[in-house]
């Protein structure tokens, strides 16, 4: 009897003793992750499949998240470990790092049960290789080249993952101010209709006439882009060139930047905003002030 109950507990509170959970061959990066799920299309996919399973998303995760073993995180920690740009030195960065191992295996195998294929990465490219197939002639741009950083921003005013990554990058922008060189490139959610293209126009003319206010145009771009798309009616008079540019920004010429950066991109293989390139790391998605200082500590030359 005691051996039956034995093998009827190990049915019953596990599963089959001898099943095997996937793991991928190559671990995901939290960028290619981000990138996936910020498609609507596989959000629902993975809904529907929670549902199926009786449970919400966040149910389904935590779920996943308790058949992953020390052992599955093993098999990537040596891996993940070399990629760090300086050596682990406490025990907070060793859990850190094994906890993101543990969620991208969770969120892993979520994808492999959904049919989900991961969306491919951007082109990886050195520093200096890749700045020089990067055309900059008309972008905007402030900072020494030499620079510790070099960050380089796709983004459309019209995204709401880019307004809010926003002020935190302006802040990071202030403080490093003379360790970075950063470049802003577009990238329209929509570039199939002059329309939608008209905020980044708008920059392009502002950058222009007036480079020094860069950032605060920015900003104001942000905050106004839906209302220029619609033809509403705005106060300028805070804002010196900002009627002028409005007036200007379905001229063929700021247009037809905005559509070559736009092409540009696709060829570096970026597919969504905001995506950033930070000394040759390619880091998709938002981000806050906390993710922004650990960024440029993991790419610090």
């Amino acid at each position: 009897m005691p051996v039956i109950f034995l093998l009827l507990l190990l049915y019953t509170c596990g599963g089959s003793p001898n099943e095997v959970y996937y793991l991928p061959e190559i671990l995901p990066t939290e960028e290619a992750i981000k990138e996936t799920l910020s498609s609507d299309s596989q959000l629902a996919l993975l809904h529907e499949k929670a549902k199926s399973k009786h449970q919400s998303l966040e149910e389904w995760k935590e779920s996943e998240r308790s058949f992953v073993t020390e052992k599955d995180i093993n098999v990537y920690w040596p891996i993940e470990k070399k990629k760090l740009f300086a050596p682990i030195q406490d025990t907070d960065a060793i859990d850190r790092l094994r906890d993101s191992i543990r969620i991208r295996i969770v969120w892993s195998r979520m994808f492999h049960q959904t049919g989900i294929q991961l969306k491919p990465k951007p082109i990886p490219l050195s520093r200096d290789t890749f700045l020089s197939k990067l055309n900059v002639e008309f972008s905007p741009k402030f900072g020494d080249q030499k620079a510790k950083w070099v960050i380089v921003e796709w983004s459309d005013y019209l995204c709401g993952f880019c307004r809010k990554t926003f002020p935190h990058t302006k802040q990071l922008l202030t403080k490093y101010k003379s360790q970075i060189h950063y470049i802003h490139k577009d990238f329209p959610l929509d570039g199939e209709t002059d329309q939608s293209l008209l905020p980044l126009s708008v920059s392009h003319c502002l950058w222009e006439k007036d480079p020094n206010r860069f950032l605060d145009h920015m900003e104001f771009l942000y905050s106004h882009a839906n209302q220029l798309v619609k033809g509403e009616n705005m106060n300028f008079e805070n804002w010196n060139y900002v009627s002028e540019c409005e007036r200007l920004s379905t001229h063929t010429r700021y247009l037809n930047r905005v559509k070559s950066d736009w092409k540009e991109a696709k060829k570096f293989g970026i597919h969504s905003v905001p995506t950033f390139w930070v000394n040759g790391r390619w880091v998709v998605g938002a981000l806050n002030a906390e993710s922004w200082e650990r960024v440029l500590k993991e790419t610090s030359l």
